[in-house]
C-alpha cells in the first residue's frame, strides 16, 4: 500500500500572488514538483480519487548546476515562471508522486536507495552530493567538471572572484576585509591549492611573499604570467604521498587553505580517503615558531541546504550534521579534532556573512547568506606558540 513519504515537506510558493500552487519535495533527496491543493488530498490517502484532474507542474531542476554558492533548493522560484500546469488523471498522478519519491510503496526499500552511486548512469542509488553533481555534468550536460568549477566562480580570464553570486557578495569581500589584518610586508605565505592564483595575487599585494601551489599545471602557468609582487607559483600535487616533502621545514609564517581541506575529510570519491595525517604533518613541519594555519571552507552546517521561505525572511531545513552521507563537509567537531589532538589550538573563528542588501546578487541569496554563514575561517597555531 502507497503511503506519504515521511521526507516530505509541503509549502506554497509565492502565496501573495499565486496562493493555489505548492511545492511538494522530499528534503532528502531534494526531488520536487509544484502542484495545485487537490494534490494533497491524494498524498493524505492514496487509494481515493477525489478529483478529475489534478494540477501538476514540473518545476525540478538542479539549480546546483548555477554554481557552489547559487541556490541549492533545486526548484524554479516564483510561481509566475511556472508555465501552465500538467493535468493528470489520479493513477498517472500517483506513478508521479512515487517517481519523485514523495509516495513510496516500502519504507526500507526506499531507505536502501540512500547509497553511494555505482557509476555515472545509476539513476537508483541517490548517491552523494559531489556524485549527484558529477552525474549532472558529465552523464547528463555533458560538461568538463573542472572548467564548470572554474567558471561558476571566476571571471572568464580566470583573474577575478565574479562578483554576481555569494563567491562575490561574501568569500570575497571578506578577504578584501580581513587579509590586510593578517598579511603584512616580509610575511612568508603558503597558499595550498592555490588554483589561478587569485588568492595569493591578494595576498602579494599587502606585502607578503607568497608561493601558491597547485596540481594544474595550467592554472600555475595562468598564476605565474600575471604574478604580482612577490608572488610566485608551483606545480605540487597535493593528493600525492610526500609532495610537499619538496619545501623545506620551518619556512612559512602563514599557510592558507581554501575550498579543499574538506576533501581530507569526505573524499570526492567515496572509499578513497585522502591522508589527512601525513597532511597535519605537512603542515606541522611547513611552519614556522608561531606560525598560523588559515582555513577557509564552506559552512558545515548551513552549505547546500535549501533557501526556504520568505525572501526577505528565509528559513532552511538541515538534514544531517553528525553522521554525513549527502553532504560535502565534516561537523565542525569532527574537522577540528584531528587538529587539536595534533597540538594546535583554535585562535580565531569567523562566519563570513553577506550584506543583506548585496546590489550584486540576488535578495534571496543576500538575505540567506546574511543570516545563514556559507563559509567558515578556522585560525590554528600549534599550543606551544599560541600560549
Amino acid at each position: 500500500m502507497s503511503q506519504i513519504c515521511p521526507d516530505l515537506i509541503s509549502f506554497p510558493e509565492s502565496p501573495a500572488t499565486h496562493p493555489d500552487r505548492w511545492v511538494l519535495m522530499n528534503v532528502h533527496t531534494r526531488q520536487c514538483i509544484g502542484a495545485g491543493p487537490e494534490v494533497l488530498a491524494v498524498l493524505a490517502d492514496p487509494d481515493k480519487t477525489t478529483s478529475e484532474t489534478y494540477r501538476v507542474w514540473k518545476i525540478w531542476r538542479f539549480s546546483n548546476i548555477d554554481g557552489l554558492l547559487a541556490d541549492p533548493s533545486r526548484f524554479k522560484r516564483d510561481a509566475a515562471t511556472w508555465g501552465e500546469p500538467e493535468n493528470l488523471d489520479h493513477g498517472t498522478l500517483v506513478k508521479m508522486l512515487k517517481d519523485q519519491c514523495l509516495l513510496i510503496d516500502d519504507l526500507e526499500s526506499y531507505r536502501a536507495r540512500f547509497d553511494f552511486k555505482k557509476s555515472l548512469l545509476d539513476r537508483q542509488r541517490f548517491g552523494t552530493y559531489h556524485q549527484q553533481l558529477g552525474q549532472q555534468l558529465i552523464a547528463f550536460e555533458r560538461r568538463d567538471p573542472t572548467a564548470w568549477w572554474l567558471q561558476q566562480k571566476f571571471t572568464p580570464d580566470l583573474s577575478a572572484i565574479r562578483q554576481d553570486n555569494l563567491y562575490g557578495a561574501v568569500q570575497d569581500r571578506f578577504l578584501d576585509e580581513w587579509l590586510p589584518k593578517r598579511m603584512k610586508p616580509g610575511l612568508r605565505v603558503l597558499d595550498l591549492g592555490c588554483g589561478a592564483g587569485t588568492i595569493a595575487q591578494k595576498m602579494a599585494r599587502l606585502g607578503a611573499s607568497v608561493l601558491g601551489v597547485d596540481p594544474n599545471e595550467e592554472y600555475i602557468r595562468l598564476a605565474t604570467e600575471r604574478a604580482e609582487g612577490d608572488a610566485t607559483f608551483q606545480v605540487l600535487d597535493l593528493n600525492q604521498p610526500r609532495a610537499l616533502d619538496a619545501l623545506p621545514a620551518a619556512s612559512f609564517d602563514c599557510i592558507y587553505m581554501s575550498d579543499a581541506l574538506l576533501f581530507y575529510f569526505v573524499p570526492y570519491e567515496p572509499g578513497k580517503p585522502l591522508d589527512l595525517a601525513g597532511f597535519i604533518a605537512d603542515v606541522k613541519r611547513l611552519l614556522k615558531p608561531g606560525g598560523t594555519f588559515l582555513s577557509l571552507e564552506p559552512h558545515p552546517v548551513f552549505y547546500v541546504q535549501p533557501w526556504l521561505g520568505d525572501p526577505a525572511r528565509p528559513f532552511t531545513v538541515t538534514t544531517e550534521y553528525l553522521h554525513t552521507h549527502w553532504r560535502i563537509n565534516p561537523p565542525l567537531s569532527v574537522l577540528a579534532r584531528p587538529f587539536l589532538d595534533s597540538g594546535f589550538v583554535i585562535t580565531g573563528v569567523e562566519e563570513p556573512a553577506s550584506s543583506r542588501s548585496d546590489p550584486h546578487v540576488p535578495q534571496r541569496d543576500a538575505v540567506f547568506a546574511s543570516e545563514f554563514p556559507v563559509w567558515l575561517l578556522l585560525e590554528m597555531k600549534l599550543a606551544d606558540a599560541a600560549s
